[in-house]
């Protein structure tokens, strides 16, 4: 048996001996197998299945010790090796992996399995299976399982777009549907299927030409970053305003990384929202890997080996691919470093920006962090001198930042009329339509309204699964719960009084509602997780978009994000408040880089842009410094509120959430691991813990939760002390601990 702290041991060994397994599941140990003597021999970090648990289920778990003493008992036997020829995570991959098993407390198995994608290594299929969609939307069967409906709803949004046939792999994942949902579906004759060869793209070895010569501050930027290049590890904090040309610094460095023999990794926070950057990148550089989660597992497995090999000199790709198996790395790029989504909610909870700058500390290379709005947390990093801070204060070309224009919502709807778009918004859209100008509406709030209430004895539909109501979604006509993704039909009538049920609160397809109302003959494009499964359906919207065949581009948080469309003259924020309700210290921060980014989607030619903000709070300061494009002001204003409160930046948090069926259990179980934490940190007077007390959602899924939040101004010191003890402690607790270092939100 091995710990987590000896884990990776190397010591040759020949075939017949016994090795450490870390298996893939929620254990702190590694466990002892015999290593057939028919298989080649073992190497550190090779993927094997063995029999685990009761029934012994074969498991995916990772050779972490060889040479084991073969003790007394009587030892199972590895029952497959899946890495017939060398390990996939090199020597650093697999330091990598031990480092975020201590620091995010996670099991090291399930660690290395998120690290590498499970067709890596294998045969992969050289076949799909797509799916057509027979019957109109009018013709669907209203006795139908909510999976069926949301796999048709997919399908239909695909085909409205242009993208039909879709294959099943992506329409199963994005509606949490089966294979036998999609034999229902057949036999209904909703759909039909058909499986079709895959055809792998080759990696474009075509470069064209440098549009333009860069201005002053980005060349003084790309100066000082290729100085990093040679120079080992190192941090470099990239803030650029909107339209200031990052990517194109980026561009060049890589370039410059490239032409050194050397290969880069660009993270962007959703592969789907960097269409334009990836077009930009892949026609520039040669032999650029795409790694996002629509691809199939032939062409993942493709495009891993022409990493590993080093034909692909650039890796692009959300969080996940910060573990690109890039063997010749010399730079990593995190592009808006700011964003939440590289933060992983699922075991192992990393954070894919910091994981980058710990990979990059190993690989010895430099890392470059890019925003518009920098992350509190990077920003204190680069003012205590652990990372540069270089600048772009200036739009390319001269170009002047959009003028914002705040609108107090209240004074601006109809009273008793459910309005979304106020006059001054609405007037300005009509103008923008007049001239032949594109528009961008930003409303981050999926669905059509937020609650589903009786105005008479105040009943509301809640899901029975979770503590929270559900939204109404009139594209599926149910109500959905965004925490759990469980559906219900919505009443004929109040189940408490019998009398009428409204819709009410802002959504997404509300405003499209209001939209096709308002302005019957625009053409208006819906961009939200909804209506988006794939990346070719990011892609067809954004190339109708800037074909000029969409006249408003409506979206949650998707829009607000690296689109660079000249012709938009006019952003549209219509509920600039709907983050500062979220009980959590960073919701001034989120809101105010909304704003900014969305913002900065106007003006981004000579015609000028303009941005209207709606809100319920006009006063509040995150706004306000936000109408000002004003960074240096409101973290002047923020930071000193955050350390006054001791929260990040200048304190480090680790989240315990312990969950249980029973409300009793999971009580219980939260006094027993506050009690623990407690005496394990008597002595240290800079940890500070609160708890344990009911999480902002008490209920998700049928699990009631309890939450302890740990404070230290050191990273891993909570950690380090806890990390020894999970094995026992789970036991003791005798409910589910769920363990986030770093969180992203505290809901």
């Amino acid at each position: 048996m091995g710990c987590v702290s000896n884990l990776f041991k190397d010591d040759s060994v020949s075939s017949g001996h016994v090795v450490g397994v870390a298996v893939a599941a929620g254990v702190w140990r590694t466990f002892d197998y015999l290593w057939p003597a028919d298989f080649i021999a073992p190497e550190v970090g090779m993927r094997v299945r063995v029999p685990f648990g009761r029934g012994d289920r074969k498991t995916l778990g990772f050779v972490a010790e060889i040479n084991r003493p073969p003790g007394q008992r009587k030892l199972k036997a590895v029952a497959e090796l899946i890495d017939t020829t060398k390990p996939q995570l090199d020597g650093k991959l697999l330091q990598l992996g031990d480092w975020m098993s201590r620091y995010y407390l996670a099991p090291p198995g399930m660690v290395l399995a998120a690290m590498v994608p499970a067709a890596v290594g294998r045969t992969a299929p050289r076949t799909e299976t797509v799916a057509y969609l027979l019957a109109e939307k009018a013709d669907w069967p209203k006795a139908i399982g909510s999976r069926q409906r949301r796999f048709l709803d997919e399908l239909f949004e695909a085909r409205v777009q242009g993208v039909e046939p879709v294959p099943v792999e992506q329409l199963l994942a994005h509606s949490g549907g089966s294979r036998d949902t999609v034999r229902r579906l057949v036999r209904r004759e909703l759909i039909r299927t058909e499986t079709r060869p895959q055809i792998l793209k080759q990696l474009n070895e075509q470069v064209a030409p440098d549009p333009f010569d860069l201005n002053d501050d980005q060349q003084k930027v790309l100066a000082a970053v290729e100085t990093k290049l040679a120079g080992g590890f190192s941090v470099t904090l990239l803030h650029g305003v909107t339209a200031s040309g990052k990517t194109e610094v980026y561009l060049r460095a890589i370039r410059r990384v490239i032409a050194d023999g050397k290969q880069a990794i660009l993270l962007v926070p959703e592969i789907a929202l960097a269409t334009q950057t990836l077009e930009r990148l892949t026609s520039r550089l040669p032999k650029v890997a795409v790694l996002h989660s629509g691809l199939t597992a032939a062409q993942r497995a493709f495009y891993y080996e022409q990493i590993r090999d080093a034909h692909a000199t650039c890796v692009i790709g959300p969080r996940s691919a910060v573990f690109a198996p890039a063997r010749r790395l010399g730079l990593i790029i995190v592009d808006e470093e700011h964003e939440s989504s590289y933060k992983q909610e699922t075991v192992p909870r990393y954070h894919g920006r910091d994981v980058a700058v710990k990979r990059a500390a190993i690989e010895g290379v430099p890392i470059l962090l890019g925003s518009a709005t920098p992350s509190l947390e990077s920003l204190h990093n680069a003012q205590t001198g652990r990372y540069e801070l270089l600048k772009l204060p200036r739009r390319i070309h001269s170009l002047p930042m959009p003028t914002l224009l705040l609108v107090e919502l209240r004074k601006e709807i109809t009273h008793g009329k459910i309005e979304l778009i106020g006059r001054t918004l609405e007037r300005k859209l009509a103008q923008t339509l007049d001239r032949s100008e594109q528009t961008i509406l930003l409303m981050n709030r999926r669905g059509y309204a937020s609650f589903v209430f009786c105005p008479s004895c105040k009943w509301q539909l809640q899901c029975e699964q979770c503590s929270r109501a559900m939204v109404f979604h009139r594209a599926l006509s149910l109500a959905m719960c965004h925490y759990c993704q469980a559906t219900a039909a919505v009443p004929r009538a109040c189940p408490a009084c019998g009398k009428k049920l409204i819709l009410f609160g802002m959504g997404i397809q509300r405003i499209e509602s209001e939209l096709a109302r308002k302005f019957p003959t625009a053409v208006v494009a819906r961009m939200d997780s909804d209506t988006m499964s794939s990346p070719k359906q990011f892609s067809e919207v954004f190339d109708r978009f800037a074909a000029g065949d969409v006249d408003i581009l409506l979206g949650t948080q998707m829009v607000a994000k690296g689109l660079d469309f000249p012709r938009v003259t006019l952003v549209g924020i219509v509920s600039a408040d709907t983050a500062l309700a979220i009980p959590d210290f960073r919701a001034a921060e989120r809101t105010f880089q909304l704003i900014v980014q969305v913002a900065g989607r106007a003006g981004r030619a000579k015609r000028g842009g303009e941005v209207v903000v709606q809100t319920l709070h006009p006063s509040d300061p995150a706004i306000r410094f936000a109408l000002k494009h004003d960074y240096a002001g409101f973290t002047n204003y923020e930071l000193p509120q955050r350390e006054a409160m001791g929260v990040p930046p200048f304190v480090r948090l680790v989240r315990f959430i312990v969950r249980h069926e029973k409300v009793a259990r999971a009580e219980a179980g939260a006094d027993t691991l506050g009690k623990y934490l407690r005496r394990l940190f008597v002595s240290k007077n800079d940890v500070r813990i609160d708890g344990p007390m009911k999480a902002g959602v008490f209920k998700i899924r049928n699990l009631f939760r309890f939450e302890i939040n740990c404070f230290c101004p050191a990273a891993g010191v909570i950690q380090s002390a806890v990390v020894q003890g999970m094995s026992k402690l789970r036991a003791e607790v005798g409910a589910e601990i769920v363990i986030d270092a770093d969180p992203a939100g505290l809901l």
